[in-house]
Order: C-alpha cells, then sequence, then structure tokens
C-alpha cells in the first residue's frame, strides 16, 4: 500500500510493500499517482519505500490485463503528477531501485542515497524500452552513460550514482533517515513560494535558449518580486 502522513506543510510518502521489494502493482501505481495529486499543499514532500528496498519498478508478476497503452499511461499519469507537484519531492534511498524506481528517483528534485544502494534499468532485459525513463535521463546523466546503463541494465552502486549526477549526496546507512529528516525541517522553514519558485524556474530554463537566459531571469526575478511590494 500507500501511505502518506502530513503534518503542516510536509508530507512523507511511503511505499509499503517490502516482502516484494516496494515492486508497484498497476494499482499502486494509481494510488502514488492520487497521492502526488492530493498533495498541492505540501511544501516539501519525502518519499521513500519500506525495508531493505527503495523500489524495485514494476511489479513483472502481475497478470496482465487490459492493452499495453493501458498498461503504460498509468506510468505516464504518475509521472505528471511528479512534474505538476509544487512541493520540493526527495526521495530517501536505500538498497535496491529498479526500473520505474529509479524514474521516481530521477524525477525526484531531491535525492538523498544509502552509501549501500544500488541502482539499475531493467527493462531491456525484460524486452522492454525504457521510454519513460530515456525521456528524462539525458538530464541526469551524460549520454553515454546514459545509454550504458539503458542498454546493458548493469547494477550502478551508490558512489557512481553520486558521480554520474543520478543522486544528490550519499550518506551513511544508518544515517540516512536522520539525515532527510534534517533535510525536511531545513526546506520546510524556507518561504514555500520561494521553493517553489527556484523548482519552476530551474524546470523551465531547459527550454530557454542559452542566449536568452539572462532576460528571462530579469522577467522572472521582477514578477517574483514585484507582488510583494
Amino acid at each position: 500500500m500507500i501511505t502518506c502522513d502530513v503534518k503542516g506543510s510536509v508530507a512523507r510518502v511511503t511505499i509499503r510493500r517490502p516482502g516484494e521489494g516496494n515492486a508497484l502493482t498497476s494499482d499502486l501505481v494509481r494510488k502514488l499517482r492520487d497521492t502526488f495529486r492530493e498533495l498541492s499543499g505540501a511544501a516539501v514532500v519525502a518519499l521513500t519505500g519500506e525495508g531493505a528496498d527503495f523500489c524495485l519498478g514494476r511489479d513483472r508478476h502481475e497478470p496482465k490485463s487490459g492493452t499495453p497503452y493501458d498498461a503504460f499511461s498509468v506510468v505516464s499519469d504518475l509521472n505528471a503528477a511528479v512534474a505538476e507537484l509544487p512541493g520540493v519531492l526527495i526521495s530517501a534511498v536505500r538498497g535496491r531501485a529498479r526500473g520505474l524506481g529509479v524514474g521516481l528517483v530521477m524525477r525526484s528534485d531531491l535525492a538523498i542515497a544509502s552509501d549501500e544502494a544500488t541502482f539499475a534499468l531493467d527493462e531491456v532485459a525484460h524486452g522492454i524500452p525504457p521510454m519513460f525513463i530515456m525521456s528524462v535521463i539525458g538530464e541526469h546523466l551524460a549520454p553515454k552513460h546514459a545509454l550504458d546503463a539503458v542498454l546493458t541494465g548493469r547494477e550502478i552502486d551508490a558512489a557512481t550514482a553520486l558521480r554520474m549526477g543520478l543522486v544528490s549526496r550519499l550518506v551513511p546507512a544508518a544515517s540516512l533517515e536522520s539525515t532527510v529528516d534534517s533535510l525536511v525541517t531545513e526546506l520546510a522553514a524556507r518561504d514555500p513560494a520561494v521553493l517553489s519558485a527556484c523548482k519552476r524556474y530551474f524546470q523551465a530554463l531547459g527550454s530557454v535558449p542559452v542566449q536568452a537566459r539572462p532576460a528571462f531571469a530579469l522577467v522572472e526575478q521582477t514578477k517574483f518580486t514585484t507582488p510583494k511590494h
């Protein structure tokens, strides 16, 4: 199941299927999507998985039903819900992250990982080109690193993930929870409008030509500041 604990401006979302490595069935993908959609008022959202692993991606043993479009559209909807989340999304990663689990890490604004965490894109080995992942992986990894990860599905250790830009920082496994708690507390003390503005600016910047960015910054900075005076 998916649980969500909201206190003030902070939400803590947990994937709770530890016996299956927090692998996501279609129903759980929908519940996670709906949970994110309901968090429009949260300034900070922390996402983690119960037990030893973050998330092993889609449940490969789930009986197939519906069309391929039906199966993939629920993932597309989840990705859209993550993208539309106004608050800062922090993934706390321990153990294994695979497939869709890696996608959640990539789509998070910040990712704090245990130094024992591992990552792998296993879709190609299962006969599926991971196009959802490929649509964002170039924002995080250099092209040859990205294609290597996609085509081989090789396991990437935490230190390599940090060097590649997949995660924000590493901490000892025993310190993961306390580090994320401290980060959540720190960010929750900031002006949520400023946090949201920084997040949206970074998202928009990728579509702005380099030569136009100074003017874009001037316009956006002015728009943000003017209502305060």
